[in-house]
């Protein structure tokens, strides 16, 4: 079941009133998973432990699963063991630097609290080696970092390849989004996984993390984000049908041009190009070979092309470009990707199939 949460930061520049009626409006719209963090260098920890019990005993009764981020410093800033931290209403505890696997084994063995392992960080390798220790991967989950810096969050291979690892694995992977309008201390640039999310709007961000099929949560990172926002993405579709649609505007074309645009399904190959998305449908469903057009363009991202006849036996192949290319009297350009769903481009990956929804201008 994919989920949806939020964070919310005691100590930090919220009341603990604030942060209360903020999981009231968060819960009514259906969100389910809580993050907090304790040991955020910021944070005030004089009254840090005494408001986060309010605050998380509020959110048990609101019906959220609780996900707190810890460090081994925790313990000794708020003068507690682990396994106090169930009776403050925690389900999962998320480890950040500092766990060796021992560490981590010892962890479960002290508490019944899962534990949520660093996705961004550990490599498959490292689960390998953890998983080797006997630990069960029902008592694990995997959760993304958020990055406050600037130029510091993930790309999105990165991503893809970190999340595979623990879905090859059965344990179920979260990720953040930033919150636009409210952000988080010290830095206020949002709490993003993804660098692209950092200033795109939470809609694709959601879209896009949905249709790369890679998380079973997402969480915004920042806290306190406007209702309107927390309803604009729970109203979002969280499964996308197969083929991956993509919303397009198709450009003054010839009538075969058109046909090879609405083929029912394209997929990607699986020797995917790095500049390109190649449909492998395109050149044996053309039926006739494309003049030159007049016009001819630079390449741009989310251009959709179609080679011509003076690329011989490569006329009729269909392109999604990915990156900026320059203008080729052999490519024609037939319509173009909907700004808002560029971002789901990143989500072809090799093999997938994909079809074409041509938006009216």
């Amino acid at each position: 079941m994919k989920t949806l949460g939020v964070s919310v930061y005691t100590g930090m520049e919220q009341t603990a009133g604030e942060n209360i009626a903020y999981l009231k409006t968060a819960a009514r719209l259906g969100y389910k998973k809580l993050f907090t963090s304790l040991h955020i260098p910021e944070a005030d920890y004089r009254n840090l432990a005494s408001e986060c019990r309010l605050v998380l005993r509020e959110a048990k009764q609101l019906g959220f699963l609780v996900t707190a981020d810890i460090s081994p410093q925790t313990w000794r800033l708020l003068n507690c063991k682990p396994r106090d931290l169930s009776d403050w209403g925690i389900d999962i505890l998320r480890i950040d630097f500092g766990y060796s696997p021992a560490q981590i084994r010892q962890l479960l063995a002290e508490t019944e609290l899962r534990l949520e392992v660093n996705a961004s960080t550990l490599t498959e390798d490292n689960l390998e080696k953890l998983l080797s220790t006997g630990i069960e991967p029902t008592r694990l989950c995997a959760g993304h970092n958020y990055y406050p810096r600037p130029e510091t969050g993930l790309d999105f291979g990165l991503f893809a390849c970190r999340s595979r690892c623990f879905r090859r694995a059965g344990i179920p992977v979260a990720a953040f989004i930033p919150g636009q309008k409210c952000r988080r201390g010290p830095l206020q640039a949002g709490l993003p996984t993804l660098e692209s999310h950092r200033r795109q709007s939470v809609e694709e961000s959601v879209r896009q993390l949905w249709a790369s099929g890679l998380v079973d949560a997402i969480l915004f990172g920042d806290p306190l984000v406007p209702a309107e926002d927390l309803t604009a993405v729970a109203i979002l579709p969280r499964c996308f049908p197969e083929p991956l649609p993509i919303r397009i505007r198709v450009a003054d074309v010839t009538l075969a041009e058109r046909s090879l645009i609405a083929l029912p399904c394209h997929t990607n190959r699986t020797d995917a190009a790095g500049s390109v998305i190649r449909s492998q449908e395109s050149r044996l469903s053309a039926v006739e070979a494309f003049s030159p057009q007049a016009f001819i363009q630079p390449r741009r991202r989310g251009d959709i092309t179609i080679d011509n006849s003076g690329y011989g036996r490569y006329a009729g192949e269909l392109q999604i470009v990915l990156h900026d290319l320059p203008a080729d009297a052999r490519v024609n350009v037939v319509g173009q990707v909907l700004e808002a769903d560029r971002c789901l481009l990143d989500c072809i990956f090799p093999g997938r199939a994909f079809r074409f929804e041509e938006v009216a201008e």
